[in-house]
């Protein structure tokens, strides 16, 4: 048998092989030092957190349980068992009784926006970072747990907005959009795209403005402002991309005819119809020979899914309603406040059922009653009729003035006025 001589290793070789070693090494340190794990502190749940049973009956009174402070979001956000807080680059679950902590997510990078999302199924709080790109470092968080579960990383808009239903998540800002299913894979992106995969994939406009959103079913309406256009249009688009692999767009039409006023309000939509706030600023389009000039009435307009005008709603409300209030849906119902009511809309086909002229805030349903905030307290109220069943005083420390997003999980009252977010338990 013939021997083969190993080769000979060089000094050269040696010198050659310790570089390498030394830039893996380098190279290694450099990413783990850059990574999202390196710049992460999550504390998942000890133990199985339960979820919250529904109450049973609106209990006779309520005492202040805690408060903490949330300054990313503008409603409570409610996952299955836990009430999530927000601010800073922090994220934590909160026990809706006692207020202590169960989980957290931080990372250190400025965090835009939150939404609890699907908590009938898969229970999870998207949490949307800053980075280079804008807000589109999105993380996954099991609603009960804590346990990241996804990720995903994209261009936007450096201030978002998240709204979400039972199908889909649109991630909107003033020059683009996104929605994402529970997969966090992307639906469609609508508006500004920097670096389009396919050209003409979208509709042929340029230079919109988005003004807000809303989601139902596989669509999403949008309130625009395009160009040089004499009026804010409103436009409805499919969630996901069609079997072409382009935009879908149902319908967009100009529905103010001027933009002196303030925009109006994407509040909510359903397969059946779109809710639409108009706090009357600019004369409705198509206008009439007949219609007054100047300012209208503060409105709830309804259009089709495909955004055809149906019927007009007058409400009381301010010009622009209050910024930092976002509708609210549960028990069938959708509450919206106006800046001068709060307006109550039946959720399935979004059309008004009435208004509550002492509320607030925006409400939710406790034991088949509608409970809204009011500058005492609490008004119980018939869900079907709005009709006052009593009112409860509550003790609101700190609270000085300023609309109430009142949320409920089992029998605890959630509240949230500025940056507070304050929990009451029966009395």
């Amino acid at each position: 048998m013939v021997r083969i001589r190993p080769e000979r290793r060089t000094p050269v070789d040696l010198v050659v092989s310790a570089a390498i070693v030394v830039i893996l090494l380098v190279a290694g340190l450099l990413v783990w030092a850059h990574s999202a794990v390196r710049h992460t502190d999550s504390a998942q749940a000890a133990a199985s957190v339960p979820d919250v049973a529904p109450a049973t009956a609106v209990p006779a009174g309520f005492t202040p349980l805690w408060r903490a402070r949330s300054a990313v979001t503008d409603t409570p956000a409610i996952a299955r068992s836990v009430v999530v807080t927000a601010d800073g680059g922090s994220v934590v679950g909160r026990d809706p009784a006692t207020g202590h902590e169960v989980w957290h997510y931080r990372r250190d990078l400025g965090l835009c926006a939150i939404v609890a999302a699907w908590p009938s199924s898969n229970n999870e709080v998207l949490a949307a970072y800053r980075n280079s790109r804008g807000c589109g470092e999105v993380t996954a968080l099991n609603g009960s747990s804590g346990q990241r579960e996804g990720g995903r990383s994209s261009d936007a808009d450096d201030r978002i907005h998240l709204v979400a239903d039972s199908g889909y998540v649109v991630s909107q800002g003033s020059t683009r959009l996104e929605t994402w299913g529970s997969n966090l894979v992307r639906g469609i992106e609508y508006g500004r795209v920097d670096a389009p995969v396919k050209p003409d994939v979208q509709p042929g406009r340029t230079g919109c403005r988005l003004m807000s959103a809303t989601t139902g079913g596989d669509r999403v309406a949008v309130i625009e402002h395009c160009g040089d256009e004499p009026g804010y249009r409103l436009t409805v688009l499919g969630a996901v991309l069609n079997k072409d692999e382009e935009v879908q767009q149902y319908g967009s039409s100009l529905i103010t005819d001027g933009t002196s006023g303030p925009a109006p309000v994407a509040i909510a939509m359903s397969s059946s119809g779109i809710a639409v706030y108009d706090g009357g600023g600019n004369r409705p389009a198509p206008a009439s020979n007949d219609a007054p000039a100047g300012p209208v009435a503060p409105s709830v307009r309804q259009f089709t899914t495909d955004g055809v005008p149906t019927v007009v709603n007058t409400v009381a409300g301010a010009p622009a309603p209050p910024e930092n209030v976002e509708p609210v849906t549960n028990g069938g119902l959708t509450s919206y406040f106006t800046g001068g009511t709060t307006v109550v809309l039946d959720a399935q086909n979004v059309r008004p059922i009435y208004q509550v002229p002492g509320a607030i805030g925006t409400g939710d349903v406790m034991a088949g009653q509608l409970l809204l905030p009011t500058a005492t307290g609490i008004s119980v109220r018939d869900a079907a009729t709005g009709r006052e069943v009593r009112s409860i005083p509550i003790r609101r420390d700190g609270y000085t003035r300023g609309p109430i997003s009142l949320r409920v999980q089992g029998s605890t009252v959630i509240e949230q006025w500025g940056s507070t977010v304050a929990a009451y338990g029966p009395a």
